[in-house]
């Protein structure tokens, strides 16, 4: 009984920025709320933690993915039974402990003191009306594909929840501990926008498109927590102006440190830089009308876009090459003969599109001008697409308007960032596996063949025979091409000293920053 507890084609490409990126700064600039420039965010008021964030978040639903900004956000309002701590180990959160009788089935006992932010106390009842919700046919929640291996969730008493699988599923206990399986109060589900959870904040105010104000709970269950009195999310869209704020000491932290701006942070007194290596960039397609339902030619997009490029232009060098699957260096899974399945070739570009007869194809590219290294990628990969005669027209809406029209598929393809949930390769179900509509993976996305490889590759047991299906899965991805990878990025994140306790988790995990909060104060 296993018991666990508490545990080229020979055209040059101008990398150099300024010849491409005329005019993006006095964009940016236009797209900074009014109210940001007209009035400081009072850095230094005691007991008061002000973030920069890059876009203001599209929404709070607990169980939605709607960019890194919101996920940080929410992580202040809504708890799940688990977390990861630091170092990436799955830790008790609104479980105070659990157990595995066997293979498929967990127990977890729910902390005596867990309630919600409206004084209601959290019990078994609600954890099943939360997974019900997140597993039910029609859901759309962003993890639904990794809860159908749900076969029964009992309420043994009110703190005791019972959870049997359909089959042995290693990767399940890290789908809870990450941030899009929360448990939310039972009593109020109608509204996704109304939810009620467990986090130790309490949204006191807000103003739509410029900020956000949180009050700390005097009754989160962890004795101490959070350390601060006031977080406030400010939206600094612009790179330059999110920064100049942090040198002027109008704000605290801001995320998305600009990539050329990141040695000078680094090297300022009186400032931390905190990075990671673990997001990336890629490109998914609506392969459900427009030219990219044939596979040839989302390959012939792989192979014609030089990574190269995009990583010294758009990235200033802080990253790396992705031109196969994104596993972390040094995993099991990480076949060196698998690494390079797209590489730069534009003859072979051309190649496909002629068997594919699509040698005028005319396309448009989804991206946004909110985030600013989003909108590089998309100029960088329109003169690529161009060179092996393709003519790619933009769309850049700001952030909130490109999730929705990519969750809708109003797109032929669209540049995207992400990184890992789980620090298991079953996360690559998130853009390879079907699932309800996301402007995160390929609009439209249904193949069974791939489908069968996650499927094994989730419910096995055995290291080696996982490694076996996860190269299988490589290879049929190479030929498919659901989607396409660009690159490894650095993000960073820039701290006033006078922070003390944030911390950035490890790059794995990096989206896991807004439970930084917790243990965050300021002197």
């Amino acid at each position: 009984m296993a018991n666990n507890r508490s545990t080229s084609d020979g055209r040059h490409f101008a990398t150099d920025r300024r010849q491409f990126l005329q005019g993006s700064a006095a964009l940016g600039a236009g797209l900074l709320v009014p109210a940001a420039l007209s009035k400081a965010a009072n850095a230094a008021a005691p007991g008061t933690i002000t973030y920069a964030l890059s876009a203001y978040p599209p929404n709070l639903r607990p169980f939605d993915w709607s960019g890194q900004a919101a996920v940080t956000v929410k992580a202040l309002l809504f708890r799940g039974l688990l977390c990861f701590d630091e170092k990436g180990a799955v830790q008790p959160e609104l479980a105070e402990s659990w157990e595995q009788p066997d293979s498929r089935t967990y127990r977890f006992k729910l902390r005596p003191n867990a309630t919600f932010q409206n004084g209601k106390p959290v019990t078994a009842e609600d954890v099943k009306a939360s997974f019900d919700a997140i597993r039910g046919e029609k859901s759309t929640a962003y993890v639904r594909q990794a809860f159908q291996a749900v076969e029964t969730i009992a309420v043994e008493d009110p703190k005791t929840v019972r959870i049997v699988l359909k089959q042995p599923t290693p990767s399940f206990i890290l789908a809870l501990a990450g941030q899009m399986a929360p448990i939310v109060f039972a009593g109020k589900m109608d509204n996704p926008d109304a939810m009620i959870g467990a986090g130790p904040y309490r949204l006191e105010n807000s103003e739509k498109g410029v900020s956000l104000t949180f009050k700390a709970r005097t009754d989160f269950y962890r004795p101490g927590q959070p350390a601060t009195e006031t977080v406030r999310f400010v939206a600094y869209p612009d790179d330059s102006l999110r920064i100049a704020a942090l040198n002027a000491g109008d704000v605290d932290i801001i995320e998305y440190v600009p990539w050329q701006s990141m040695k000078g942070l680094s090297q300022t007194k009186g400032l931390t830089l905190q990075n990671s290596l673990g997001s990336f960039m890629y490109v998914v397609f609506n392969l459900k009308e427009g030219p990219f339902t044939d596979p040839k030619v989302r390959r012939a997009v792989a192979h014609a876009v030089k990574r190269e490029d995009i990583v010294k232009a758009a990235f200033f060098g802080a990253g790396k090459v992705l031109d196969g699957v994104p596993l972390p260096a040094g995993s099991p899974y990480a076949v060196p003969e698998l690494e390079h399945l797209w590489p730069y070739d534009p003859d072979r570009a051309r190649s496909l599109l002629k068997e594919a007869g699509a040698q005028n194809v005319q396309a448009t590219l989804l991206a946004t001008s909110t985030y600013g290294f989003h909108k590089d990628i998309a100029e960088i990969m329109q003169q690529h697409l161009a060179a092996v005669g393709m003519q790619v027209k933009l769309s850049l809406p700001e952030w909130g308007v490109r999730v929705s029209q990519g969750n809708e598929g109003r797109y032929h393809f669209a540049v995207n960032g992400g990184g890992p949930d789980l620090g298991d390769p079953d996360d690559l179900t998130a853009f390879f596996g079907s699932g309800s509509d996301s402007y995160r993976r390929s609009f439209g996305l249904s193949d069974p063949k791939l489908d069968e490889l996650l499927n094994r590759g989730r419910h096995e047991s055995d290291t080696a025979t996982r490694v076996k299906i996860y190269a299988e899965l490589q290879r049929a991805v190479a030929d498919s091409v659901p989607v396409t990878f660009l690159n490894f990025r650095a993000q960073g994140w820039g701290v006033r000293d006078r922070v003390k306790g944030f911390k950035v988790l490890s790059d794995q995990m990096n989206n896991q920053v807004g439970m930084a909060f917790d243990t965050a104060s300021v002197s």
